[in-house]
């Protein structure tokens, strides 16, 4: 009983099974047939099959699908039984073709089974053609937006709106950020810095919230070299799988805002700049003018348009002016040039103008365009220029330049008419003294009245001129005879004879003057200046105040003291300059007290060259500060060398330039000489002329006390020969007075010199200084210096400048108990 009850439920299970399978196979949306495994004919198909292929059941029953041709694709068919004795096939996409001939895409699954003893396979094929199409046109449709996204001229970008990652982008977008395709899509909008201002991707994303989609947004990009870009932004918002994602489309607009701002601003330049502007058609009607050309002008813009620029016409210029402008104008496009106008009221003024032709694409002239300025103002400017150019600023005479350019003009006519004239170079004696004792601004009062005395002593013809300083230089055309030359200059010199009020001093001053005559003494401007100039160095030499005119010799002396000037510049180093020391004694007990160092320069071709012709030389081009520092350095050797191996003997005496006094390192410069020497500060003796140390300042009177309390020895040198005040001289830290040669000369027989020596002598001794003569000769002189008292001599009674070992041999290493009988001869002169 039980065995059957199993039975009958397996067959009742097998029952429904089949009805569920039948059922199924029925009912299924799918075509669906039942084959035979062995050679494919079909035992079995359902509704669907017959709907999808148009086949009936009767007509597929028994056969294969290849003889149903079935299979759209050829020889197909015993490839897939094939394939379906050996396994089972899933979702494979083939191509069906129906009865009438069409195809459908169709998806096949098949399974093998047993179908009682005969193997069968169940065959499930999917109508997937209208799949396929919607895929098809979802493909198309990506394609075109790919296409079109990557078309477009503007940046086109997909961010996520949470991070700002960039998840796609188009050449447009790469061109303005200049990052490549790859790097944009591996990095987000924040990583590559893009927003050159993150509030203004703040307020696209606001804006996005409030109006769904945003136009017209202006932000800055930074692009990948740092550089801006202004961009116009539009984005709308987008969902790609559950993000919110935001297609922003960017246009570089840096290009045309810049040229909106170019055309602002020309349109602010046409009506602000101060240069008048007026632009007129082909047939020369004025259509536009701008603000300054009304303020320039004087007319209106209304009373300008539709008039030519004949409205400003002077009346100055003729035909051919204007003839030669258009002809400019329209062969080249523009002219430029000073031009005369007239405004509305009548007056006449000079104006900078520029007219340029305007053309289009097709060259075609379309307007002209004139730019124009009152140049009244810088006319008046470049005239002042030109007068200070021309003209001394402080005086108001003609300068060098415009002297040379009258002279260069008289030359021409003098060789023209054969008329003579005359260049007189004057040079103003002492004026330094003046200016250093008394301050550049009462030299710059006496200057100016010099110039106008000058100026009213000539004639209306004639030209002074300053070239600086204190010389003056005077040309003198239309002259009748080489004389009157003569005559003029000592005009010229006389009008000095009465005293020039320079604030509230009243001085007296004198000049030097030098003359030469063109043509006679030469032919251009050069030669006769420099001609003058040589003629004037003559009546320095001559004792000043007079006239002296040029002579040939004088060339010759001019040259000489050139070729002097440039030998003393390589006198040093070639090693031709030497020390000599000439002895100072005692007149008290007899013995050195003393030497001074005297410069000598031997030189192979001008010989032994006195000091006096090349000090003078050294003390005007520079020179004399590294002469002087030499003398220094060189005689406190000597003496550092002498103490060491002979007896001591009183101060080694240097002449100090007046131009080291103002170094202002000299007294550092001293001190380093007198420690590196081993020798101790009053074992030096600066002497400095009168003339010098009167002329001076507080400052140079402050470096004469530093040497002082530094404790060097100062003298004042020539004393008598200048202009020393007692009140002034006694505040000087002195400690010797020279006296000067030149009245020990005519001691004893002369009553002034005398008078003067004895004098000096009692003004030393009340100050407390002691007193050296110099220049000492004779044993007359020597006995009258002793009696009157004189501490110190020196000069050829003693001896003359002697070698340093000439001076050892003679006064270190000997008895000086008769040094005064010493038969010194006077050196030749």
């Amino acid at each position: 009983m039980a065995g059957l009850m199993i039975d009958i439920s397996d067959r009742e299970a097998l029952r429904l099974s089949e009805g569920r399978f039948a059922s199924v196979f029925a009912q299924c949306p799918d075509a669906m047939i039942i084959a035979s495994l062995i050679d494919g004919h079909i035992m079995d198909a359902n509704q669907a099959f017959v709907e999808h292929t148009g086949l009936s059941i009767e007509e597929v029953i028994g056969k294969t699908p290849t003889e149903l041709d079935l299979w759209a694709v050829p020889g197909i068919g015993p490839k897939v039984l094939q394939q379906l004795q050996t396994g089972n096939i899933h979702n494979l996409e083939i191509p069906f073709r129906r009865k009438n001939g069409r195809t459908f895409s169709g998806l096949m699954s098949a399974q093998p089974f047993d179908q009682g003893s005969t193997p069968a396979v169940l065959v499930v094929v999917r109508d997937i053609t209208a799949l396929k199409q919607a895929q098809q046109q979802l493909q198309l449709s990506e394609e075109k937006f790919a296409k079109a996204f990557h078309a477009a001229p503007d940046g086109l970008a997909i961010t996520r709106q949470q991070d700002g990652m960039l998840l796609e982008v188009n050449e447009g977008f790469c061109r303005i950020t200049g990052y490549s395709e790859r790097h944009c899509l591996e990095h987000s909008t924040f990583d590559l810095g893009i927003w050159a201002d993150l509030s203004e991707r703040s307020r696209l994303i606001e804006q996005l919230k409030q109006h769904g989609v945003v136009h017209g947004f202006r932000a800055r990009l930074r692009n990948v070299n740092g550089s801006i870009r202004v961009c116009e932004l539009s984005s709308h918002p987008l969902l790609i799988s559950g993000d919110a994602c935001l297609l922003t489309i960017s246009r570089d607009i840096t290009e045309s805002q810049l040229m909106q701002e170019k055309l602002h601003l020309a349109a602010t330049v046409f009506e602000s700049t101060a240069e008048g502007v007026l632009i007129t058609d082909t047939d020369q009607r004025i259509s536009a003018v701008n603000r300054a050309f009304t303020e320039i002008t004087g007319y209106s813009e209304s009373e300008a348009i539709g008039q030519t620029p004949r409205l400003l016409a002077s009346g100055q210029h003729d035909s051919a002016f204007y003839a030669s402008m258009w002809h400019q104008l329209t062969a080249e496009g523009h002219w430029q040039g000073e031009i005369s106008n007239r405004r509305k009221n009548g007056e006449l003024y000079p104006s900078w103008l520029t007219v340029s032709a305007v053309r289009n694409k097709e060259n075609l002239l379309t307007h002209f365009v004139a730019v124009f300025a009152d140049i009244s103002s810088l006319k008046h400017a470049q005239a002042r220029l030109d007068y200070q150019a021309h003209h001394d600023p402080l005086t108001g005479l003609p300068n060098r330049t415009l002297f040379e350019s009258r002279l260069q003009s008289a030359l021409l006519h003098s060789e023209e008419s054969g008329s003579l004239g005359a260049v007189l170079f004057l040079d103003l004696d002492r004026f330094k003294h003046i200016n250093d004792s008394l301050g550049h601004p009462v030299g710059d009062l006496l200057l100016k009245g010099i110039a106008h005395r000058l100026k009213e002593t000539l004639r209306d013809i004639d030209t002074v001129a300053r070239l600086g300083g204190d010389e003056f230089i005077v040309l003198l055309p239309g002259l009748l005879q080489p004389s009157d030359a003569k005559a003029i200059a000592n005009k010229l010199l006389a009008c000095f004879s009465t005293p020039f009020e320079a604030g509230e001093h009243e001085l007296y001053i004198s000049p030097s003057i030098g003359s030469c005559v063109f043509p006679t003494d030469g032919t251009d401007v050069a030669t006769l200046v420099k001609n003058a100039d040589a003629a004037m160095y003559r009546s320095k030499a001559q004792g000043r105040n007079r006239v002296e005119s040029y002579t040939r010799d004088l060339t010759e002396q001019a040259s000489e003291r050139i070729a002097l000037e440039q030998e003393l510049r390589r006198a040093l180093d070639r090693n031709q300059l030497s020390l000599a020391y000439q002895p100072k004694i005692s007149l008290l007990t007899q013995t050195l007290v003393g030497a001074e160092a005297l410069i000598r320069w031997s030189h192979p071709t001008f010989g032994e060259v006195p000091p006096e012709h090349f000090i003078p030389l050294a003390e005007e081009n520079g020179m004399i500060l590294q002469i002087g520092d030499w003398v220094l350095e060189q005689a406190c050797r000597q003496m550092g060398a002498w103490r060491k191996t002979c007896t001591p003997f009183g101060p080694m005496s240097v002449n100090l330039a007046g131009a080291q006094l103002r170094q202002p390192n000299l007294v550092e410069r001293i001190e380093q000489l007198l420690t590196d020497n081993g020798l101790v500060p009053d074992c030096l003796q600066l002497e400095i002329t009168e003339n010098f140390i009167m002329s001076q300042t507080q400052d140079a009177l402050a470096v004469l006390h530093k040497l002082k309390q530094l404790g060097v020895q100062l003298a004042i040198d020539d004393f008598g020969t200048g202009y020393s005040s007692l009140s002034y001289l006694k505040r000087l830290p002195l400690d010797i007075l020279k006296i000067n040669q030149s009245f020990i000369r005519g001691l004893p027989e002369d009553t002034h010199d005398a008078a003067i020596v004895r004098a000096i002598i009692a003004l030393g001794r009340s100050m407390q200084l002691t007193v050296i003569a110099e220049g000492v000769e004779t044993h007359e002189q020597q006995q009258f210096l002793s009696e009157e008292g004189c501490e110190q001599i020196q000069g050829y009674i003693i001896s003359l400048p002697l070698q340093p070992d000439e001076f050892s041999e003679r006064f270190l290493l000997t008895n000086l108990s008769d040094v005064s009988d010493s038969t010194a001869a006077k050196p030749p002169l």
